[in-house]
Protein backbone atom coordinates (compact mmCIF):
# COMPACT_ATOMS: atom_id res chain seq x y z
CA UNK A 1 0.00 0.00 0.00
CA UNK A 2 1.10 3.65 -0.66
CA UNK A 3 0.16 6.77 0.56
CA UNK A 4 0.37 10.04 -1.30
CA UNK A 5 -1.43 13.41 -0.70
CA UNK A 6 -4.85 13.49 -1.73
CA UNK A 7 -4.36 15.70 -4.96
CA UNK A 8 -1.69 13.68 -6.25
CA UNK A 9 -3.41 10.43 -5.90
CA UNK A 10 -6.36 12.51 -7.89
CA UNK A 11 -3.82 13.55 -10.51
CA UNK A 12 -3.14 9.84 -10.79
CA UNK A 13 -6.31 9.36 -11.19
CA UNK A 14 -7.49 11.43 -13.87
CA UNK A 15 -4.08 10.55 -15.26
CA UNK A 16 -5.19 6.57 -15.09
CA UNK A 17 -8.42 7.43 -16.66
CA UNK A 18 -7.25 9.49 -19.33
CA UNK A 19 -5.12 6.65 -20.63
CA UNK A 20 -7.83 3.84 -20.69
CA UNK A 21 -5.72 2.03 -17.20
CA UNK A 22 -6.43 1.62 -13.34
CA UNK A 23 -4.74 3.56 -10.55
CA UNK A 24 -2.68 0.37 -10.10
CA UNK A 25 -1.13 -0.06 -13.67
CA UNK A 26 -0.57 3.82 -13.61
CA UNK A 27 1.27 3.92 -10.22
CA UNK A 28 3.46 0.94 -10.59
CA UNK A 29 4.39 2.52 -14.76
CA UNK A 30 5.26 5.54 -12.80
CA UNK A 31 7.63 4.09 -10.46
CA UNK A 32 8.91 1.77 -12.68
CA UNK A 33 10.12 5.06 -14.83
CA UNK A 34 11.59 6.50 -11.73
CA UNK A 35 13.09 3.62 -10.87
CA UNK A 36 14.44 3.38 -14.37
CA UNK A 37 16.09 6.47 -14.30
CA UNK A 38 17.43 6.55 -11.29
CA UNK A 39 19.45 3.27 -11.92
CA UNK A 40 20.72 5.09 -15.20
CA UNK A 41 21.96 7.26 -12.62
CA UNK A 42 19.65 10.45 -12.97
CA UNK A 43 17.07 11.64 -11.31
CA UNK A 44 13.81 12.10 -12.31
CA UNK A 45 14.02 15.99 -12.14
CA UNK A 46 16.92 16.08 -14.50
CA UNK A 47 15.23 14.10 -17.17
CA UNK A 48 11.99 16.09 -16.78
CA UNK A 49 14.14 18.92 -17.32
CA UNK A 50 16.41 17.90 -19.78
CA UNK A 51 13.11 16.95 -21.91
CA UNK A 52 11.36 20.50 -21.21
CA UNK A 53 14.94 21.74 -22.55
CA UNK A 54 14.60 19.39 -26.00
CA UNK A 55 10.86 20.63 -26.21
CA UNK A 56 11.73 24.53 -25.91
CA UNK A 57 14.52 23.92 -28.48
CA UNK A 58 11.66 22.42 -30.89
CA UNK A 59 9.42 25.27 -30.20
CA UNK A 60 12.10 27.48 -30.94
CA UNK A 61 13.48 26.35 -34.02
CA UNK A 62 16.56 24.83 -32.92
CA UNK A 63 17.98 21.54 -34.22
CA UNK A 64 20.71 19.57 -33.45
CA UNK A 65 23.59 19.23 -35.69
CA UNK A 66 27.32 17.44 -35.61
CA UNK A 67 29.08 20.16 -33.13
CA UNK A 68 32.30 20.47 -34.99
CA UNK A 69 31.32 20.03 -38.48
CA UNK A 70 28.72 23.33 -37.49
CA UNK A 71 31.74 25.28 -36.91
CA UNK A 72 33.58 24.50 -39.46
CA UNK A 73 31.11 25.20 -41.87
CA UNK A 74 30.25 28.32 -40.21
CA UNK A 75 33.76 28.91 -40.05
CA UNK A 76 33.97 28.69 -43.79
CA UNK A 77 30.97 30.91 -44.57
CA UNK A 78 32.76 33.75 -42.66
CA UNK A 79 36.02 33.43 -43.89
CA UNK A 80 34.24 33.01 -47.63
CA UNK A 81 32.13 36.33 -47.11
CA UNK A 82 32.37 37.93 -43.77
CA UNK A 83 29.85 40.76 -44.68
CA UNK A 84 26.90 38.07 -45.87
CA UNK A 85 27.29 36.22 -43.15
CA UNK A 86 27.98 38.79 -39.96
CA UNK A 87 24.31 40.20 -41.66
CA UNK A 88 22.88 36.91 -41.85
CA UNK A 89 23.58 36.21 -37.90
CA UNK A 90 22.48 39.97 -37.06
CA UNK A 91 19.05 39.04 -38.99
CA UNK A 92 18.73 35.98 -36.94
CA UNK A 93 19.44 38.20 -33.39
CA UNK A 94 16.79 40.47 -34.40
CA UNK A 95 14.72 37.72 -35.53
CA UNK A 96 14.29 36.06 -31.86
CA UNK A 97 14.79 39.05 -30.22
CA UNK A 98 11.93 39.88 -31.69
CA UNK A 99 10.33 36.21 -30.86
CA UNK A 100 11.17 36.62 -27.27
CA UNK A 101 9.23 39.72 -26.68
CA UNK A 102 6.15 38.93 -28.45
CA UNK A 103 6.34 35.37 -27.13
CA UNK A 104 6.93 35.81 -23.79
CA UNK A 105 6.07 38.21 -20.48
CA UNK A 106 9.63 38.42 -19.87
CA UNK A 107 11.73 38.27 -22.86
CA UNK A 108 15.11 38.45 -20.83
CA UNK A 109 14.38 34.99 -19.15
CA UNK A 110 13.50 33.38 -22.54
CA UNK A 111 16.79 34.52 -23.75
CA UNK A 112 18.63 32.94 -20.77
CA UNK A 113 15.85 29.84 -20.99
CA UNK A 114 17.61 30.01 -24.85
CA UNK A 115 21.16 30.23 -23.77
CA UNK A 116 20.82 27.26 -22.05
CA UNK A 117 20.04 25.38 -25.42
CA UNK A 118 23.01 27.47 -26.96
CA UNK A 119 25.48 25.73 -24.66
CA UNK A 120 24.34 22.32 -23.93
CA UNK A 121 27.02 20.34 -24.54
CA UNK A 122 29.65 22.67 -25.76
CA UNK A 123 29.91 25.83 -23.56
CA UNK A 124 29.34 27.70 -20.66
CA UNK A 125 27.28 30.46 -19.95
CA UNK A 126 26.88 33.03 -17.21
CA UNK A 127 24.04 36.62 -17.39
CA UNK A 128 24.60 38.29 -14.34
CA UNK A 129 22.19 41.40 -14.26
CA UNK A 130 22.11 44.30 -11.57
CA UNK A 131 19.08 47.39 -11.60
CA UNK A 132 20.42 48.51 -15.16
CA UNK A 133 23.28 46.11 -16.17
CA UNK A 134 23.85 43.35 -17.56
CA UNK A 135 26.91 41.37 -17.86
CA UNK A 136 26.82 38.32 -20.34
CA UNK A 137 30.36 35.63 -20.48
CA UNK A 138 30.19 32.91 -22.87
CA UNK A 139 32.92 30.44 -23.11
CA UNK A 140 33.78 27.27 -24.83
CA UNK A 141 37.56 25.22 -25.49
CA UNK A 142 35.62 24.04 -28.91
CA UNK A 143 34.11 26.96 -30.40
CA UNK A 144 36.07 28.17 -33.65
CA UNK A 145 37.04 32.30 -34.01
CA UNK A 146 34.79 32.56 -36.82
CA UNK A 147 31.44 31.14 -34.69
CA UNK A 148 32.51 32.65 -31.83
CA UNK A 149 32.42 36.42 -33.52
CA UNK A 150 28.93 35.10 -35.27
CA UNK A 151 27.67 34.12 -32.15
CA UNK A 152 28.65 37.21 -30.27
CA UNK A 153 26.85 39.12 -33.35
CA UNK A 154 23.39 37.18 -32.81
CA UNK A 155 23.55 37.48 -28.81
CA UNK A 156 24.32 41.27 -29.00
CA UNK A 157 21.33 41.96 -31.62
CA UNK A 158 19.24 39.84 -29.33
CA UNK A 159 19.98 42.19 -26.30
CA UNK A 160 19.71 45.03 -28.14
CA UNK A 161 16.64 44.33 -29.64
CA UNK A 162 15.22 43.62 -25.51
CA UNK A 163 16.26 47.04 -25.09
CA UNK A 164 20.63 46.67 -24.27
CA UNK A 165 23.32 48.50 -25.87
CA UNK A 166 27.05 47.08 -25.09
CA UNK A 167 29.27 48.97 -22.97
CA UNK A 168 32.18 46.66 -23.88
CA UNK A 169 33.19 43.38 -26.07
CA UNK A 170 35.69 41.36 -25.88
CA UNK A 171 35.93 38.99 -27.95
CA UNK A 172 38.45 35.36 -28.09
CA UNK A 173 38.50 32.14 -29.41
CA UNK A 174 35.94 30.44 -27.72
CA UNK A 175 35.08 33.30 -25.54
CA UNK A 176 32.31 36.54 -25.28
CA UNK A 177 32.26 38.72 -22.47
CA UNK A 178 29.68 41.03 -22.85
CA UNK A 179 28.93 44.39 -20.77
CA UNK A 180 25.37 46.13 -21.87
CA UNK A 181 23.41 48.85 -20.36
CA UNK A 182 19.95 49.59 -20.45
Amino acid sequence: MLAAQEDIANLIADLAKRKDMTVYQTVNDILEQALRVEGMGLSLREVVDERWMLERAREIGFTFTVEQLLYRVVDEAYEENRERTTEMWREMGHWYGKYFKAKHENPLEAFREAMELFCLGSAEYSLEQNSRDLTLSFIGEKLTPGYTELFSVMVEEILLVLGYKVKDRELRKGMVRLRLAR
